[in-house]
C-alpha cells in the first residue's frame, strides 16, 4: 500500500509539502485510491496511523527524523514526490509506470536535515499527559 500526504480531500489534490501537518493522506493499493482525513498532529502518530492502514511505501516531499526512524524500523520504502507542485494523478501515473524516484539513504538524510534546519516553532501534544515545545523564546515582530 502506498500513501502520500495531500492538501485536500479531492481526488486530484496536490501533494502536501509537510508530512506531519498534512490534513489528508491518499492511500493507493495499486487499483483503488482512497483519501482519508489525518487527525494526528505529530509525525510519530501519523506513522503509527499509516502502519495501521497497512502502508509500506511512502511518497514524500519532507519528513522529520522521528517519523523516519519509525518508518525505517518497519521497513518502509521511500519515494520522492518532487520539488515542484505535483498532483495525485501524476503520482498514480508514476506508480503505474514504475517511474517514481526511490529515495537513497543519502537523499533521505538531506531531506531530514533540511526539515530539521527549517522547522519553525510549534508544539507537540503527546498522550500520557506530556508535551514539549520548540517555541523560540525571543520572538520578534517587525512592522
Amino acid at each position: 500500500m502506498y500513501a502520500f500526504p495531500v492538501k485536500t480531500a479531492k481526488e486530484n489534490s496536490a501533494v502536501a509539502p509537510s508530512f506531519c501537518k498534512a490534513k489528508y493522506f491518499a492511500f493507493y493499493d495499486g487499483e483503488n485510491l482512497n483519501i482519508k482525513r489525518n487527525e494526528n498532529t505529530c509525525g510519530r502518530s501519523v506513522m503509527q496511523w499509516l502502519l495501521e492502514n497497512n502502508v509500506k511505501k511512502l511518497i514524500i516531499k519532507d519528513i522529520g527524523r522521528n517519523p523516519y526512524k519509525l518508518a525505517q524500523k518497519n521497513n518502509f520504502e521511500f519515494y520522492y514526490a518532487g520539488d515542484n507542485r505535483v498532483e495525485t494523478v501524476e503520482i498514480l501515473n508514476k506508480i503505474k509506470t514504475s517511474t517514481l524516484e526511490k529515495l537513497s539513504e543519502q537523499k533521505l538524510r538531506e531531506i531530514i536535515e533540511n526539515h530539521n534546519g527549517t522547522h519553525h516553532s510549534h508544539e507537540h501534544k503527546h498522550g500520557n499527559g506530556h508535551g514539549h515545545s520548540n517555541k523560540n523564546k525571543n520572538s520578534f515582530v517587525f512592522v
